[in-house]
């Protein structure tokens, strides 16, 4: 197995703290929903059920996109751990998604994209020859042994 450069690591850990930081936030998006009905009913506001219902569908809707960004992030992450190509090309992407992220998703990504667009990094991708079993014409010749020789009897 070829060796990981630190540079890989660490951007795959990154995506490994990413996509977690996703799934919490999924987490505290999806409580949200629970804090409004309560405090609508328990004050018996009017129009309660109506902000319940409304803050739900919003909150379940972006929990959903961010479940899909911590899958991706998850995913390129481990791509990028076992060093496989489509990891490569997914954290190019999810880089590029990155830069939209001003001011320090700009520069992160801005990283991320310069380092796994390099010579060495590219070829760290690739995958690597199989050895192949010799072919029986590869293999050596077995060494001849001596016929036997005339037997002598022991009474010589």
């Amino acid at each position: 197995m070829k060796k990981r450069s630190d540079g890989v690591a660490i951007i795959a850990i990154y995506q490994f703290i990413v996509g977690f930081l996703s799934l919490l936030g999924i987490c505290g998006l999806l409580s949200i929903p629970l804090i409004v009905g309560v405090s609508t009913a328990a004050a018996r506001a009017e129009g309660g059920a109506i902000a319940t219902a409304i803050v739900s569908t919003v909150m379940i809707l972006v929990a959903g996109v961010l479940l899909l960004v911590a899958a991706a992030n998850l995913i390129i992450g481990w791509g990028l751990w076992k060093q496989r190509e489509w990891g490569r090309i997914g954290g190019l992407v999810l880089a590029v998604l990155g830069l939209l992220k001003f001011p320090i998703g700009t520069v992160i990504g801005a990283l991320i994209i310069w380092y796994l667009l390099r010579e060495d990094v590219r070829q760290e991708f690739q995958p690597q020859p199989q050895e192949q079993p010799p072919t029986p014409s590869q293999l050596p010749e077995p060494a001849q042994a001596e016929p036997p020789g005339p037997q002598q009897s022991p009474e010589g």
